[in-house]
């Protein structure tokens, strides 16, 4: 049950763009972040909360999707959890901006569980599941493309 669990999940990452693009942006809860972390195991992951309207969190998307395209499937996941009330306006946002990661709406219960007051916070994961950034604020791409090469070791 759980390798179907872990396997339903690595195809949503795969094709969420596509999904999101077609069915709206989904809600995810605690359980459903548990879930991405354990299936991203083996990939280094970036957990990007932000919202429409903070633009630091919008300044930050063009980097996070260059990183995206620079690293393989196999080697990077970045999620986008937005912490917007009105999805709609999340979902203006991903198709404006061709967002080429999967991008989620937290149901209320991240941002209470992580006490998340402050936007944008940026978890980064290494390929054991092991959590080893937590920050708040801004993170230029240069940033964000560093800590993915020293995570996978390469130059």
């Amino acid at each position: 049950m759980k390798a179907l669990k872990t396997l339903f999940v690595t195809l949503l990452l795969l094709c969420a763009p596509t999904i999101l693009m077609a069915q709206g942006v989904e809600k995810i809860g605690v359980q459903g972040l548990r879930n991405l972390i354990d299936s991203s195991k083996g990939r280094v992951l970036i957990i990007n909360y932000w919202a429409t309207w903070c633009s630091p969190c919008v300044k930050e998307f063009p980097g996070l999707m260059n990183v995206r395209r620079e690293f393989a499937e196999s080697d990077l996941s970045i999620v986008g959890i937005s912490v917007d009330y009105n999805p709609k306006l999340v979902e203006n946002f991903v198709k404006q901006n061709n967002v080429n990661f999967p991008i989620f709406l937290d149901d209320g219960s991240i941002g209470q569980m992580m006490d998340i007051g402050s936007i944008p916070r940026t978890l980064i994961y290494d390929r054991q599941g092991k959590k080893i950034l937590d920050h708040l604020g801004f993170i230029p791409e240069e940033s964000f493309r560093h800590v993915v090469e020293r995570l996978l070791g390469t130059p």
